[in-house]
């Protein structure tokens, strides 16, 4: 989704809302399904002839869970804060001293990019279904939260280990 930032690009302390839904379904590669457009709200302003988006963003999602390979749906909530700079300035031989300031020309902006990245780093490492997911048996493979599965957990001696790999009839 692109915002036009004309009437702000030069005059420093004005702002634009943003209040809008953006849809980002179908992006192939990640390990989490966004399954409605992802909300965005917040404000976009001059700033010292930096142009600075802060907005939150929310999304809903359908992920498959790390312990039980179960599908669930989660909510995400996250922020979305970016400064850009006219590449016009770059080139006009101001120097770019914050690496974070992405270049950009024209009037508008594409906040879809931006959007993606802030929900994808807001995302935990690991994905679960819920906090205290008891995963798989690794003996049967039997879903853990489902109930206990028939199989013998009781611990061994290991000093019997040796045992279990003799081939006795």
């Amino acid at each position: 989704m692109d915002i036009n930032i004309a009437s702000i690009k030069n005059y420093e302390g004005k702002s634009i809302p943003i209040d809008c839904e953006i849809d980002l379904k179908g992006r192939e590669g990640d390990d989490f399904e966004i399954i409605a457009p992802i909300k965005v709200k917040g404000a976009i302003r001059n700033f010292g002839g930096t142009i600075e988006l802060d907005a939150k963003g929310a999304a809903a999602l359908r992920m498959i869970c790390d312990r039980c390979a179960e599908e669930y749906e989660a909510r995400a909530e996250f922020d979305i804060i970016e400064s850009f700079k006219e590449t016009e300035r770059f080139e006009r031989g101001e120097e770019n001293e914050n690496p974070d300031i992405i270049g950009f020309s024209g009037d508008s902006i594409d906040l879809d990019e931006y959007v993606y990245s802030g929900l994808v780093v807001s995302l935990p490492g690991k994905h679960l279904c819920r906090e205290d997911c008891k995963g798989l048996c690794p003996e049967c493979g039997a879903n853990l939260n489902d109930g206990p599965c028939r199989c013998d957990t009781r611990p061994t001696d290991p000093r019997f280990d040796i045992l279990d790999s003799l081939d006795i009839e």
